[in-house]
C-alpha cells in the first residue's frame, strides 16, 4: 500500500469465474487503478458546462440538440380512467413494461419467455393485451357488454384508438376508453 499501489483481494460466493467475467472484473480493476485518490471535501463536477457547474439550462441544451425524434403518436390520458390504469396502457404502448420478453432482455434470469396465460407465444405487450387467445375472449366480452362491435386489434396502439373507430358521443368514446383500459387489466391482474 506504501508504494501508491492497491491490491484487492476478492472473495466471490463461486469459486471460478468465466472469461466474460474475468475481463469485466480486469476492466473494473484498471478503472479503480486510474482512479486518483485525493483527501479534501468531495466535489462534484458537470463535465457540460465550462464552470463545471449543473445547470438546468445546459442539460435543456444538451436534449434539444441530440433529442430530435418525437414520437409518432402522442399518448392521450382520459381523466376518468385511474392514474395507475392509465400509466399501464402507456407503459404498454411503448412495450415498457416488465412482461418475460423485457425482463429477459434485460438479463433477468427466467425459466422462459412464454405467455403464462396460454402457453403458445412468448410475452410481450403487444401479446398480453392483443394476441393472446385470452385476452382476445376477454375484449369479446367487454365489446359484448358495451354493445359494440367486436374488438379486433393487431397492436396495441389499435387498442388506444377504439374510442375514435366508432360513431357515438364523446362522452360514449370516453366512457369506452375507461371500461376497456380498467376491465382488461382487471381480469389479466385477476389471472396471473
Amino acid at each position: 500500500m506504501g508504494s501508491g499501489v492497491v491490491v484487492f483481494n476478492w472473495r466471490w460466493s463461486r469459486p471460478e469465474l468465466n472469461l466474460s467475467e474475468q475481463a469485466e472484473l480486469q476492466q473494473l480493476e484498471n478503472g479503480l487503478a486510474a482512479t486518483n485518490l485525493t483527501s479534501g471535501c468531495d466535489r462534484t463536477s458537470w463535465n457540460y458546462d465550462e464552470a463545471g457547474e449543473f445547470r438546468v439550462s445546459s442539460l435543456k441544451e444538451i436534449i434539444s440538440t441530440h433529442n430530435r425524434v418525437r414520437p409518432s403518436r402522442v399518448f392521450e390520458w382520459n381523466n376518468w380512467v385511474p392514474k395507475k390504469v392509465a400509466i399501464v396502457a402507456w407503459r404498454a404502448e411503448m412495450e415498457r413494461l416488465p412482461t418475460k420478453c423485457a425482463l429477459s432482455n434485460r438479463n433477468i434470469a427466467l425459466q422462459n419467455r412464454i405467455c403464462p396465460l396460454c402457453g403458445n407465444y412468448e410475452e410481450t405487450s403487444n401479446h398480453l393485451f392483443v394476441a393472446c387467445h385470452f385476452a382476445q375472449i376477454i375484449w369479446q366480452y367487454i365489446a359484448d357488454w358495451c354493445k359494440i362491435p367486436p374488438i379486433i386489434a393487431f397492436e396495441f396502439k389499435d387498442l388506444m384508438e377504439l374510442h375514435g373507430s366508432g360513431p357515438g358521443s364523446r362522452k360514449k368514446e370516453k366512457s369506452i376508453t375507461c371500461y376497456s383500459s380498467s376491465s382488461h387489466l382487471v381480469h389479466l391482474e385477476n389471472k396471473k
